[in-house]
Order: C-alpha cells, then structure tokens, then sequence
C-alpha cells in the first residue's frame, strides 16, 4: 500500500517544456511568466485526440477498449447493432466488428436474416486476445449469407457489453481461418463498462480505465454535482532528464514559480514500475494531483484537477488511474502474437517401430478438423505405452510448438524403448495440454 511522504528538493534547474505525443494530449506546460489562471487552463484544459484513431495497423475505440486490424466507419453508427470497425475487400470478402447491446446475437442476426442471411449451430470458442493472459470466453457461430457467401460470427460478453467479430468469404473455410487471424491480434482492455473511457498514452504502448469520464469536444472531464475533473498526460523523452527524481524536482520548481505548491506525495507502482504521485495546491479553489513515472517509451507526467471540495474523490479517480495504467498490446515490444495452443481440439498420435524402440510424433487439429499450428512456452504431454494393461514404458516432459511434436521432426528423441524380444500389440496414450488420444501399434 503507498503511504504519503515528503520529498526535499534534488536540485535547481531551468524551466522545462512538455511535448505531448501520440497519446491524449497536445499542449505545453506554461513558463515561469505565466499567471497562475493561465498556468491552471493550460494545463488542464489542453485538447485531445479523437476517440477513434490509428496505430499502425489498429483502429483503437477508446469507449470499447478494444483494438482490431480493421479501419473505422465513415460515419459513427447509433442504435444497437453498432458498426465499430470493418474492412471491404471485395464483394465476397469482408469483415466486421459490431457492438450488440442488450440484445447481445440476437441484435446482429435479425439484422443480417432481412437480407437473407441463415444462420447454423453455434459452439463454445474462446480466444486468448494479444497480449492478454487469459482466455476470453466466446461463441462460434456459422452463417450463410447472401451471394452465396460463407461467414463465420465469434461473439463475446465484456464487462455488461458485448460484442461481435463478423468476416465472409468465399468459402467457410476461409473465413475461419480469417476470422482466427484478426481474433489473435485483437487488443482488449478488460473492464471498460459502458460510458468508460480507455485511452492509450505513450504513443499507444500503455491504456488505462475512466470510468464515468467522457469527452467533451476535445477534453476529458468526468462532471459531479460538486464540479468537474479534468485530465491531462504528457510524455516527456527519456533523453530529456537523467532521471525521474530530476524531472519531478524541476517540474516542481516551475509550480512553486506560479504558486502551486506540493502538499504530500504517494509512492504508487504505476504500470509495473515504481511512480509518485503528489497533491499540489494554488491560491484559487483547486487541487491538483500529479503522477509520475518512467514507462518504456518515456516518462509519464499525468495531472488531474478537482475542485477543493472533491479532493477526497480526486485521490480515488488518481488510483484508479495509476492502478489501471497497463500495457495495451499494440507496443513494439510485444512483436508478433503467439499462436496459442487453445485453438486445439484434437490430436492424432502417429506410432511406427524402429528395431527394438517406437518412435512416435502428434498432429493437431481445431474445430473444424483442419490442422492447427500452435507457439506457445510450457505446454505439457505424456505418453504411457501399456500392453494388456501392464505400463511398458513412460514419459513425459514440456514443448513450446507444435513443431516440436511433429512426426517428422526428431522423433528419436522421444523413442520409447521396447522390452528386449517383446512382440505383440501395444497401446500409446498420449496426453497435450489436457487433450488425450489413444493408437495402437503391432510390434513384430
């Protein structure tokens, strides 16, 4: 838990100018000649990006959380189903990702049935999004659509809402296998309620949760009955200052210059790393609270406002901002997602005799029995190989792809040694990742 502090002074220095990047905010920090008025409005009121916009390939939607490989909609849809994201590529292949509303399927399926569409039987198909470290619960549906189209609907529930990923093409096939590229790199941010925010920061590396902010024009504010919060992040270069104590002390110094003086201070982990928040008091009726941190990319500077009268509520919105801050998935440093073994639904163990030994290797299949490849560190198996019910032999270990299993590659080292002069019929079990199948060989 953070316990408040007083940090003395590290040095004097010059004053010092803010750029804010790719993130949420444009502005700079006023100079020592500015009025405190003119210090409070520009440093708090500074305009921001659109709620929607790109990041590589990504169109991120800041009021889902969610980050798809599909461009935005001309015009913003009202009214469940809502068009989030898609992308044309001709007049068989297209793909889609809608919000569903209440209704949740149901929305979306009235929706595509007036013009034809029939949908098929649903199953279970949780996906694990990029850079998450857990399985998303979902559902699989398939869709005759019209034009002779083949689709396939994956649709999920996420925090009361919920949401749907449509892709056609010519054939269903093909529209899985899609439909399985854009689920694996597919960014969602977990606890984004209707009427919450999540915007990214640090050219997109990091997200964070407000809930019950909105956007007005080009700010972020959350309006009470007492007065409204407002919000603004600044990324500073990490060439910029040696270090974070060194930033915090000569931002503090410019504060003291228009009468803005820190009051106490909270050393909070902020995204994994160690930060400081600190309470900071004018001469007029607000109370600030500013973050710092050193994040991968730059040095985080985020500065909220109250008025007097909220500051207990303003410590609450600044931990539930510094405890939220996470890494989003869409930075450089994720590199290319893994392809996860929970694709898996079914495995072939194949078996043959080499001399004294039986050398064995898997094959894997996913739903539709077309085969999967999977990269994914610590998946683990065993093989038992038994004759009328008596062990012969057994092992087990941990492999991080599905290459690593393959018949054809290295199969001696996982030979199984037969009894000297055994003949007559065994059976292997093999176990991967809680998948189990069973063959049998005659060793002659």
């Amino acid at each position: 838990m953070s316990v408040p502090f007083e940090l003395s002074p590290w040095a004097e220095s010059p004053s010092c100018c803010f750029f804010i990047e790719a993130g949420l905010l444009l502005a700079l920090l006023p100079g020592p000649r500015a009025s405190a008025g003119d210090a409070v409005a520009r440093a708090l009121d500074a305009s921001t990006q659109a709620a929607v916009f790109r990041v590589g390939d990504y169109t991120w939607l800041e009021d889902c959380g969610i980050g798809v490989q599909l461009s935005p909609p001309p015009v913003a849809g009202a009214g469940f189903p809502r068009l989030l994201a898609g992308k044309w590529i001709d007049a068989s292949r297209s793909a889609a990702l809608w919000e569903l509303g209440p209704d949740g399927l149901k929305a979306l399926q009235s929706r595509l049935e007036v013009d034809g569409a029939r949908f098929g039987d649903s199953e279970d198909y949780p996906f694990r999004p990029r850079g998450g470290n857990r399985e998303i619960p979902a559902r699989r549906s398939a869709v005759k659509l019209a034009g002779g189209r083949e689709g396939v609907v994956v649709d999920w529930p996420s925090a009361g809402r919920a949401f749907a990923l449509l892709v056609s093409d010519t054939a269903q096939g093909q529209a899985s296998r899609r439909m399985d590229d854009l689920l694996r790199e597919l960014v969602l941010i977990e606890g984004v309620e209707q009427g919450a925010l999540a915007p990214l920061v640090l050219e997109g590396r990091y997200a964070v949760v407000l809930k019950g902010w909105q956007r007005e024009a080009d700010r972020l504010r959350r309006r009470t009955p007492q007065g409204w919060f407002s919000l603004r992040v600044f990324q500073v270069p990490l060439t910029d200052y040696e270090s974070l104590p060194r930033l915090h002390d000569e931002l503090e110094n410019e504060l003291k210059k228009i009468e803005i003086k820190r009051s106490a201070g909270l050393r909070p982990a902020i995204a994994g790393s160690e930060g400081f928040v600190g309470e900071y008091f004018g001469t007029d009726e607000f109370v600030q609270r500013i973050a710092y941190a050193r994040l991968e990319g730059g040095y985080l500077v985020a500065l909220m406002q109250a008025p007097m009268a909220q500051r207990a509520s303003l410590a609450e919105e600044m931990e539930q901002f510094t405890s939220s801050l996470r890494e989003s998935g869409l930075g450089s440093a994720f590199g290319p997602a893994p392809l996860y073994y929970n694709r898996v639904r079914n495995i072939r163990c194949l078996a043959w005799q080499d001399g004294g030994r039986v050398l064995w290797g898997a094959f894997f299949d996913d739903s539709r029995q077309q085969s999967v490849l999977w990269r994914e560190d610590g998946v683990s198996w065993q093989i038992r190989m038994t004759h009328a019910g008596q062990a012969l032999r057994e092992r087990e270990g941990q492999v991080n792809s599905s290459r690593a299993l393959n018949p054809l590659v290295d199969a001696d080292l996982r030979a199984l040694e037969l009894p000297e002069g055994f003949k007559g019929d065994v059976e292997l079990a093999l176990n991967v990742g809680g998948e189990r199948t069973t063959t049998t060989l005659t060793i002659r």
